[in-house]
């Protein structure tokens, strides 16, 4: 996604039309391109595309998804999922953290509905 030779309107448009194929990374690379956008002071009318209510929010609910998910733990193994490489030991080895069940990832602490304390 070539940002920098789109105007406010296209990335806009893009946001709202085109948000299922956009890629985690892109939509960390919009979340930059409006704050970059923001703080140079643009029109009236461009900015109310943007913001308040305006798709920003929705990039910014993304992006933050986004960086939970990659942050996330696995209590059990303290392998993070989002790194593709990690196995959770709770699940067979050869499963990758992308088949485990995003109960596991979803909470913040990390606290693994799953786990059980060995005895």
């Amino acid at each position: 996604m070539d940002l920098k030779n789109m105007t406010a309107k296209e990335v806009h448009d893009c946001i709202m039309k085109h948000s299922k194929s956009i890629s985690d990374d892109e939509w960390l690379e919009i979340s930059d391109w409006i704050d970059k956008f923001l703080k140079s002071n643009p029109p009236p009318e461009e900015k109310k595309m943007f913001v308040p209510l305006g798709c920003a929010e929705i990039v910014c609910i993304v992006c933050d998804g986004i960086m939970r998910w990659r942050n996330s733990i696995c209590i059990k193994c303290k392998k993070q999922k989002g790194n593709p490489e990690c196995h959770c030991k709770i699940y067979p080895e050869n499963e990758k953290h992308t088949g485990i069940p995003n109960e596991i990832w979803a909470r913040e602490d990390a606290q693994c509905p799953y786990f059980e304390e060995e005895s």
